[in-house]
């Protein structure tokens, strides 16, 4: 593929994974909460009927036993994730369209076909939406994944939210209801929960991509898709472009758009010789640092950055609990792992020896 299309947005987007313990966790809870919890709890609520039971019984079924063969095997299956994250946000989103047929025909007892039409015709509507939408937003790379830190939500929002959910359950007490009126704020917050899970559709567009261009992920991620005992540890790279004067913004993007296509590097940090420990680079590369511009690569470890962060929160989560861990504490340790001199394993001032260098580690 030409080098044009592997530093493009789109292709930065779909480039995006997390590490199988992450979806692991995250798939786990997806399936419990939106699926076993959410998807059967309109069948709770006033007459039971079996054939909508069975109808919503069925697909959760065949979505707790691929969840649990995934929980299982996060590794090996690793290049279903998108697939199985994609047919969790269909599955959801047609169980809050049955639960809320469920309470139109058996506990309101509307009669006829119309909303059974309708509400199937605007489920396929938002799907049908969601799908496009979701590649359009990846195609112009605002469909990204976010890093994931577990303990990055504040206590405020945590409480809140379980106060949110108390609040639900007790409308009826605090308002005069009607069993209509409750009916359809039930059915109105089915409709709110399948916009969230539906924007997950776009797994689907990530799914595809790994199957159509298997040898490009296999490049940035040598052992995607392997067991986890046949994975090597793979060492990344970030890289400082520092400079005596102030650094343009032409300059950088020059920089950026050379190095653009090694994904396996970190994010570029942009520095001046003053921020920078110019001592600690010297004790690597004695007398060789650039005068003008330098270049500096430095060999990283995801573990160790993972294990620093594990740190980090430790000291950290009961300070901010209330308003949670500030990314700019993230970004330190970052900066602390990431760009440490005394991890240097190349430095130059020539753009072309550093292609170089990240060519000969990847190749």
């Amino acid at each position: 593929m030409a080098k044009q299309e592997i530093a493009d947005k789109e292709m930065l987007a779909y480039l995006r994974f997390r590490t199988p313990e992450e979806n692991q966790v995250t798939i786990f809870f997806m399936v419990f909460i939106l699926i076993d919890f959410i998807g059967f709890f309109p069948y709770l609520i006033g007459p039971f009927s079996i054939t909508f039971f069975v109808a919503a019984l069925v697909p959760a079924i065949v979505m707790n036993v691929w969840m649990i063969a995934y929980v299982f095997a996060p590794y090996k299956l690793e290049a279903g994730t998108d697939l199985l994250v994609g047919a969790i946000s269909i599955v959801s989103a047609y169980h809050y369209w049955l639960g809320s047929e469920k309470l139109l025909y058996i506990n309101m007892g509307i009669q006829g076909n119309s909303a059974f039409i309708l509400g199937l015709l605007l489920l396929l509507l938002f799907i049908t939406f969601f799908y496009y939408y979701t590649r359009y937003q990846i195609r112009i790379g605002k469909y990204k994944r976010k890093r994931q830190h577990p303990h990055h939500q504040s206590g405020i929002s945590m409480l809140g939210s379980l106060a949110i959910i108390i609040a639900i359950t007790q409308v009826e007490n605090l308002i005069a209801t009607t069993e209509v009126m409750e009916i359809f704020f039930m059915i109105g917050l089915l409709c709110l929960i399948s916009i969230f899970t539906l924007f997950l559709i776009g797994n689907y567009h990530h799914y595809r991509f790994t199957k159509t261009n298997h040898d490009i992920v296999r490049k940035v991620y040598p052992d995607f898709g392997k067991r986890k005992k046949e994975r090597k540890i793979h060492h990344h790279y970030s890289f400082a472009v520092i400079k005596n004067d102030k650094l343009t913004d032409e300059e950088m993007i020059t920089i950026t758009d050379e190095l653009g296509e090694f994904i396996n590097v970190f994010p570029v940090k942009k520095e001046t010789m003053e921020d920078f420990d110019e001592e600690g680079l010297l004790d690597v590369f004695p007398g060789e640092v650039s005068e003008s511009l330098c270049i500096v690569v430095m060999r990283g470890n995801q573990e160790n950055l993972a294990e620093e962060v594990k740190k980090m929160v430790r000291t950290k989560r009961w300070k901010y609990f209330f308003k949670g861990i500030p990314e700019k504490e993230y970004e330190k340790v970052e900066d602390r792992v990431l760009f440490d001199p005394r991890n240097a394993v190349f430095q130059s001032g020539d753009l072309s020896e550093v292609r170089g260098f990240l060519l000969s580690k990847i190749g």
